[in-house]
Protein backbone atom coordinates (compact mmCIF):
# COMPACT_ATOMS: atom_id res chain seq x y z
CA UNK A 1 0.00 0.00 0.00
CA UNK A 2 2.76 2.34 0.70
CA UNK A 3 4.28 1.69 -2.86
CA UNK A 4 0.76 3.70 -4.04
CA UNK A 5 1.17 6.26 -1.93
CA UNK A 6 -1.54 4.99 0.72
CA UNK A 7 -0.33 4.39 4.48
CA UNK A 8 -2.33 1.90 6.32
CA UNK A 9 -3.07 3.54 9.50
CA UNK A 10 -1.85 1.64 12.54
CA UNK A 11 -3.91 1.98 15.65
CA UNK A 12 -1.64 2.11 18.80
CA UNK A 13 -3.21 0.00 21.39
CA UNK A 14 -3.04 2.26 24.53
CA UNK A 15 -2.86 0.47 27.87
CA UNK A 16 -5.19 2.15 30.62
CA UNK A 17 -3.30 5.39 32.59
CA UNK A 18 -3.76 3.69 35.60
CA UNK A 19 -1.61 0.73 34.28
CA UNK A 20 1.23 2.97 32.62
CA UNK A 21 1.28 4.77 35.62
CA UNK A 22 2.12 2.16 37.92
CA UNK A 23 4.88 0.49 35.28
CA UNK A 24 6.48 3.81 35.57
CA UNK A 25 5.99 4.14 39.18
CA UNK A 26 7.52 0.56 39.63
CA UNK A 27 10.13 1.44 37.08
CA UNK A 28 11.23 4.07 38.95
CA UNK A 29 12.08 2.31 41.92
CA UNK A 30 15.01 0.82 42.99
CA UNK A 31 15.15 -2.61 44.37
CA UNK A 32 15.49 -1.89 47.92
CA UNK A 33 12.11 0.31 47.29
CA UNK A 34 10.88 -2.72 45.96
CA UNK A 35 11.39 -5.10 48.17
CA UNK A 36 10.41 -2.77 51.25
CA UNK A 37 7.28 -2.37 49.34
CA UNK A 38 6.87 -6.21 49.03
CA UNK A 39 7.49 -6.68 52.60
CA UNK A 40 4.86 -3.88 53.63
CA UNK A 41 2.22 -5.69 51.33
CA UNK A 42 2.85 -9.03 53.06
CA UNK A 43 2.81 -7.61 56.73
CA UNK A 44 -0.74 -6.76 55.52
CA UNK A 45 -1.59 -9.48 53.94
CA UNK A 46 -1.28 -11.13 57.66
CA UNK A 47 -2.97 -8.79 59.44
CA UNK A 48 -5.89 -9.13 57.02
CA UNK A 49 -5.56 -13.15 57.03
CA UNK A 50 -5.15 -12.46 61.22
CA UNK A 51 -8.19 -10.20 61.50
CA UNK A 52 -10.41 -12.63 59.11
CA UNK A 53 -9.34 -15.68 61.52
CA UNK A 54 -10.56 -13.48 64.68
CA UNK A 55 -13.85 -12.68 63.02
CA UNK A 56 -14.63 -16.31 62.63
CA UNK A 57 -13.94 -16.87 66.18
CA UNK A 58 -15.88 -14.55 66.94
CA UNK A 59 -18.77 -15.70 64.71
CA UNK A 60 -18.49 -18.82 66.05
CA UNK A 61 -18.74 -17.65 69.30
CA UNK A 62 -21.88 -15.33 68.71
CA UNK A 63 -23.47 -18.22 67.15
CA UNK A 64 -23.22 -20.38 70.48
CA UNK A 65 -24.27 -17.43 72.43
CA UNK A 66 -27.15 -17.16 69.87
CA UNK A 67 -28.10 -20.69 70.66
CA UNK A 68 -27.53 -20.77 74.21
CA UNK A 69 -29.98 -17.52 74.42
CA UNK A 70 -32.50 -19.10 72.67
CA UNK A 71 -32.33 -22.54 74.87
CA UNK A 72 -32.25 -19.94 78.03
CA UNK A 73 -35.59 -18.48 76.51
CA UNK A 74 -37.59 -21.70 76.02
CA UNK A 75 -36.34 -22.60 79.72
CA UNK A 76 -38.15 -19.82 81.02
CA UNK A 77 -41.17 -20.42 78.61
CA UNK A 78 -41.26 -23.92 79.55
CA UNK A 79 -42.53 -23.23 83.54
CA UNK A 80 -45.93 -22.85 84.02
CA UNK A 81 -46.58 -19.14 83.55
CA UNK A 82 -49.31 -16.98 84.79
CA UNK A 83 -51.81 -15.03 82.59
CA UNK A 84 -52.19 -10.88 82.87
CA UNK A 85 -53.27 -8.33 80.31
CA UNK A 86 -50.85 -5.99 79.04
CA UNK A 87 -52.05 -2.16 79.97
CA UNK A 88 -49.15 0.26 78.68
CA UNK A 89 -45.60 -0.03 77.99
CA UNK A 90 -43.02 2.32 80.28
CA UNK A 91 -39.87 2.07 78.17
CA UNK A 92 -38.50 -0.63 75.88
CA UNK A 93 -37.62 -2.79 78.68
CA UNK A 94 -40.37 -2.89 81.09
CA UNK A 95 -44.16 -2.11 81.01
CA UNK A 96 -47.35 -2.57 83.44
CA UNK A 97 -49.19 -5.82 83.44
CA UNK A 98 -52.65 -6.25 85.27
CA UNK A 99 -52.61 -9.98 87.08
CA UNK A 100 -55.58 -12.39 86.54
CA UNK A 101 -54.96 -11.69 90.48
CA UNK A 102 -56.30 -8.15 90.03
CA UNK A 103 -53.00 -7.02 91.11
CA UNK A 104 -51.03 -4.69 89.14
CA UNK A 105 -47.11 -5.51 88.22
CA UNK A 106 -44.30 -3.00 86.79
CA UNK A 107 -42.53 -5.85 84.90
CA UNK A 108 -39.19 -6.84 82.82
CA UNK A 109 -40.17 -7.45 79.12
CA UNK A 110 -38.08 -9.87 77.22
CA UNK A 111 -36.15 -8.80 74.56
CA UNK A 112 -37.45 -11.83 72.10
CA UNK A 113 -40.71 -9.80 72.10
CA UNK A 114 -42.59 -8.33 69.08
CA UNK A 115 -43.39 -5.11 70.22
CA UNK A 116 -45.43 -4.49 67.47
CA UNK A 117 -47.72 -8.07 68.76
CA UNK A 118 -47.93 -5.62 72.35
CA UNK A 119 -50.61 -3.89 72.19
CA UNK A 120 -52.47 -2.54 75.34
CA UNK A 121 -54.97 -4.93 76.33
CA UNK A 122 -53.32 -7.91 74.83
CA UNK A 123 -53.49 -11.21 76.65
CA UNK A 124 -49.83 -11.69 78.03
CA UNK A 125 -47.70 -14.47 79.61
CA UNK A 126 -45.58 -13.57 82.38
CA UNK A 127 -43.07 -16.01 84.38
CA UNK A 128 -44.54 -17.40 87.47
CA UNK A 129 -41.63 -16.21 89.80
CA UNK A 130 -40.30 -13.02 88.40
CA UNK A 131 -43.15 -11.95 86.61
CA UNK A 132 -41.52 -10.76 83.69
CA UNK A 133 -43.54 -10.63 80.47
CA UNK A 134 -42.44 -14.18 78.52
CA UNK A 135 -44.92 -14.26 75.49
CA UNK A 136 -47.71 -12.39 74.01
CA UNK A 137 -50.87 -14.45 73.00
CA UNK A 138 -52.85 -14.29 70.13
CA UNK A 139 -56.13 -13.34 70.59
CA UNK A 140 -57.94 -16.22 70.14
CA UNK A 141 -56.55 -17.70 73.54
CA UNK A 142 -57.75 -14.24 75.37
CA UNK A 143 -59.38 -16.70 78.15
CA UNK A 144 -61.54 -13.34 78.94
CA UNK A 145 -62.90 -12.71 75.58
CA UNK A 146 -64.13 -16.44 75.45
CA UNK A 147 -65.98 -15.98 78.77
CA UNK A 148 -68.26 -13.28 77.60
CA UNK A 149 -68.28 -14.42 73.97
CA UNK A 150 -70.99 -16.52 73.18
CA UNK A 151 -70.18 -19.41 71.34
CA UNK A 152 -73.61 -20.93 70.85
CA UNK A 153 -77.14 -19.11 70.78
CA UNK A 154 -79.45 -20.40 73.76
CA UNK A 155 -82.55 -21.74 73.16
CA UNK A 156 -84.39 -20.36 76.15
CA UNK A 157 -87.83 -18.45 74.99
CA UNK A 158 -89.88 -16.12 77.75
CA UNK A 159 -91.96 -18.90 78.26
CA UNK A 160 -89.73 -20.96 79.81
CA UNK A 161 -88.44 -18.76 82.50
CA UNK A 162 -90.78 -18.82 85.16
CA UNK A 163 -92.41 -15.71 86.96
CA UNK A 164 -90.38 -12.68 86.68
CA UNK A 165 -93.23 -10.98 84.50
CA UNK A 166 -91.94 -7.17 85.39
CA UNK A 167 -88.64 -7.97 83.90
CA UNK A 168 -89.46 -9.76 80.92
CA UNK A 169 -91.50 -6.83 80.08
CA UNK A 170 -88.88 -4.27 81.02
CA UNK A 171 -85.97 -6.40 78.63
CA UNK A 172 -88.74 -5.89 75.94
CA UNK A 173 -89.80 -2.07 76.64
CA UNK A 174 -85.76 -1.21 77.28
CA UNK A 175 -84.25 -3.94 73.84
CA UNK A 176 -86.32 -5.27 71.73
CA UNK A 177 -88.62 -2.69 70.90
CA UNK A 178 -86.06 0.13 70.01
CA UNK A 179 -84.75 -2.54 67.80
CA UNK A 180 -88.33 -3.79 66.01
CA UNK A 181 -89.98 -0.35 66.11
CA UNK A 182 -87.39 2.09 65.83
CA UNK A 183 -89.81 4.49 64.36
CA UNK A 184 -92.36 4.73 67.21
CA UNK A 185 -89.57 6.52 68.84
CA UNK A 186 -89.10 8.79 66.06
CA UNK A 187 -92.93 9.58 65.90
CA UNK A 188 -92.88 10.76 69.81
CA UNK A 189 -89.67 12.88 69.36
CA UNK A 190 -87.55 10.58 71.58
CA UNK A 191 -84.17 8.99 70.46
CA UNK A 192 -84.40 5.18 71.14
CA UNK A 193 -82.02 3.33 73.65
CA UNK A 194 -79.21 2.17 72.41
CA UNK A 195 -77.30 -1.11 73.91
Amino acid sequence: MEEIGIRPKVEQVKEPTSILSKVGQLEDLSEGDLYVKLKKLQRDLEFIELQEEYIKDEQKNLKRELVRAQEEVKRIKSVPLVLGQFLEPIDQHTGIVGSTTGSNYVVRILSTIDRELLKPSSSVALHRHSNALVDVLPPEADSSISLLGADERPEVAYADVGGLDIQKQEIREAVELPLTHFDLYRQIGIDPPRG
